[in-house]
């Protein structure tokens, strides 16, 4: 079969660059150069670019071009850690550029994700995240202004207690944070989103959606992230029980919902969840 102008562009490319002909972090010529030297369209030229971002050989910065990518691990992200704490422990300097719009009406998604009715206002604030000024992450959060509505701490970015946390903020004005539910799941992003993180539209995302719901069991703030999947990594530290040497729990019963359900399972009876 033969090959198609981009796959042989893409690799011709690659060995270019095992030569050494850029160095990491080095611009590649223009895509109107590249064409001409090999013959061929832009367009074959970008998406045997985007063949090589796909794989992490390159990557793109938006409105300026394509880079030869230094190499670089991937940022582990514990579920619940903040990620500009996971950016600083990777050895990267950390930014984070945002906006909040207040009176937003909730559309039906974050309607339903927050337990409000369709178009109740809320607070939404957009991020993008950034490790030694390069895009890594974007997120956005949504929070019913029924909740901070004419307080110091309405905009999570600003005033008092910016940047303390959801639990902190909310605690200042009488709402306790009872537990995080965490859901993820990979697609691939749009346009806009693949332009923003410099990356293509086939390279996989990690979306994760973080819901923090107060004591109550009420949903009081939710925020979507998305992670390239070819920069991060989620890490999932679960508790376990300990046990002694006979086998039986030394936790107090009913101290976690893991114990509950392993004594249930040697009950014989199922053990039921979310």
């Amino acid at each position: 079969m033969p090959t198609a102008d981009y796959q042989r562009i893409a690799e011709d490319l690659r060995r270019r660059l095992a030569e050494g002909e850029w160095s990491p972090g080095e611009q590649l010529p223009a895509r109107a150069q590249l064409a001409h030297e090999y013959r061929t369209s832009p367009a074959a030229i970008q998406r045997g670019q985007e063949l090589l971002i796909d794989t992490g050989v390159l990557e793109g910065r938006k409105s300026v071009g394509v880079f030869v990518r230094e190499p670089q691990a991937r940022i582990a992200l514990p579920v619940l850690l903040p990620i500009v704490d996971a950016i600083r422990q990777a050895g990267l300097t950390p930014a984070v550029e945002f906006r909040s719009d207040v009176k937003v009406p909730a559309p039906e998604p974050i309607a339903r994700r927050l337990s409000v009715d369709i178009d109740s206002l809320c607070v939404r604030t957009r991020y993008e995240f950034l490790g030694n000024a390069r895009p890594l992450a974007l997120g956005e959060s949504w929070e019913p202004m029924a909740l901070t509505h004419r307080t110091p701490v309405l905009l999570p970015e600003d005033g008092p207690l910016a940047g303390a946390g959801v639990p902190r903020r909310l605690a200042s004005v009488g709402v306790r944070v009872g537990h995080v539910q965490v859901r993820t799941h990979a697609r691939h992003p749009n346009d806009h989103e693949a332009l923003r993180l410099g990356i293509t539209r086939r390279t996989l995302i990690v979306r994760l959606e973080r819901t923090h719901l107060a004591e109550t069991g009420q949903p009081v703030e939710t925020a979507t992230f998305l992670l390239p999947q070819t920069r991060w990594e989620l890490v999932y530290d679960v508790p376990v029980p300990a046990c002694d040497f006979d086998g039986d729990e030394l936790r107090s019963p009913g101290a976690d919902g893991y114990a509950a359900g392993a004594r249930q399972m040697r009950q014989g009876g199922p053990s039921r969840g979310r």
